[in-house]
């Protein structure tokens, strides 16, 4: 069992470790992917358009509000556990400290944002909703066990947890399917379930592997919250930048137009398993490394994801009319053209993924949060010119502009910021 000191980890050097820690990210984020997949076509197949609007509805809200208040516990616990700065026990224990504060204020403020926000919709969809607020401090809380074991370069313990509300929610919906019991409360029961059990099965494995114990350094609340704050910015503008369309359409559009731009959304987001992947690596390993070699290990994560999603984005360009009726059924004919749209938009959010998860390894969170506001702007301006006139295709040329915009201010900030010059991402030494 590792003990809980401050020493460096074991990391094995150069391009095999990078091997080892990409495929098993990448199997993961492929089993996501492929879960991900199967519950987009279950929920969408047993709920339909309208249903399918209502659910997005139900998990938007709450999920926002304890993503705003997460405060980046998460990557700050990664980075100083990479930096060695304090024991793995100390940083566990101040970081559930800020966690629990961070899980009362999201129930207050959902339980006054919520009722409202959702007022035109069903009873049964605000009382999910509501139920949904009262368990979000499994998702603020649940997110530090795996972290711990990113920080220290256990990735297969941090993918295995984080599969564990995929594969709980994704047997919820089969056994929902055998059953025929199906509706907008079961399936998102389900979806609660999964984060219920993973952040006890995380708990579990951090106390059993990692031997986690009640140890208090008030030393560590101040760096954990300063980083946590710095690349909370970047994660709360990555995230309304990402869901504010669907946030605006669920105020502004029919719950069927919003189906179809959530399922043009699942089917066009696909593509991201590499990048997602590569993200990870880049963060968990540069967060241990030298600058220069964490900038090279940057550089192979762009690179691989770049091929990747040239690749995939275009033949999910070509195949999206035959995807979304064979798999998601007639009824979504309206995703089409907004999952082509949004294609160059995942693109360029794949290439992001590396960016921003390298200059959170080499101390720079905020230069991506320069990146995502400047977008987030471009999004809330375009959203509100087009949807009124276009509805959810509106909504998908905003997102793959604002996206492409934020890219191109990474890659200049990167460069001049970062030291991640053009050849370094795309040739590589």
């Amino acid at each position: 069992m590792p003990s809980d000191t401050i020493s460096k980890p074991p990391i094995t050097s150069g391009k095999r470790a990078f091997v080892e820690h990409y495929g098993s990210t990448t199997i993961a984020q492929g089993l996501t992917l492929g879960l991900g997949i199967l519950t987009g076509i279950l929920s969408a197949r047993m709920l339909g358009p309208v249903g399918r609007g209502e659910f997005a509805a139900v998990i938007i809200w709450p999920m926002g509000i304890a993503g705003f208040l997460a405060l980046g516990i998460s990557q700050s616990i990664v980075f100083y556990l990479g930096k060695r700065t304090f024991t793995r026990s100390e940083l566990a224990t101040s970081a559930t400290a800020i966690g629990l504060v961070l899980s009362a204020l999201s129930i207050i403020i959902g339980f006054a944002v919520v009722p409202v926000a959702l007022a035109k919709y069903s009873p049964t969809a605000q009382h999910l909703a509501i139920l949904f607020v009262l368990l979000t401090p499994t998702v603020i809380l649940g997110g530090y066990s795996p972290s711990l074991f990113q920080g220290e370069q256990d990735l297969l313990r941090f993918n295995i947890i984080r599969l564990v509300p995929a594969l709980t929610y994704a047997g919820g919906l089969v056994a929902l399917g055998f059953l025929h019991r199906a509706n907008l409360t079961t399936v998102v029961y389900s979806q609660l379930a999964g984060y219920v059990l993973s952040f006890a099965f995380g708990l579990f494995l951090a106390w059993r592997v990692l031997k986690i114990r009640v140890q208090w350094n008030a030393s560590a609340i101040k760096p954990l919250t300063h980083y946590g704050v710095r690349i909370q910015s970047l994660s709360i503008a990555t995230y309304f930048n990402q869901r504010m369309d669907q946030i605006v359409l669920s105020q502004l559009v029919p719950p069927q137009q919003l189906g179809y731009y959530a399922v043009a959304v699942t089917l066009s987001t696909a593509v991201a398993i590499f990048p997602q992947a590569a993200g990870i690596v880049a963060f968990s390993r540069g967060s241990s490394q030298p600058a220069n070699d964490a900038r090279t290990t940057i550089g192979v994560a762009f690179r691989a994801s770049l091929s990747w999603l040239l690749v995939s984005c275009g033949a999910l360009y070509i195949l999206a009319p035959f995807l979304i009726r064979f798999v998601y059924g007639g009824a979504f004919n309206g995703s089409i053209l907004a999952c082509r749209i949004l294609v160059p938009g995942a693109l360029v959010i794949g290439l992001n993924q590396v960016l921003y998860n390298g200059a959170s390894a080499l101390g720079r969170p905020g230069l991506s949060t320069v990146a995502e506001g400047v977008s987030m702007g471009v999004t809330a301006i375009g959203l509100i010119i087009l949807v009124p006139r276009y509805g959810y295709i509106g909504a998908a040329m905003v997102s793959s502009l604002a996206y492409t915009i934020s890219f191109l201010i990474m890659l200049v900030l990167a460069h001049r910021l970062l030291g991640l010059s053009l050849r370094t991402l795309f040739v590589g030494k």
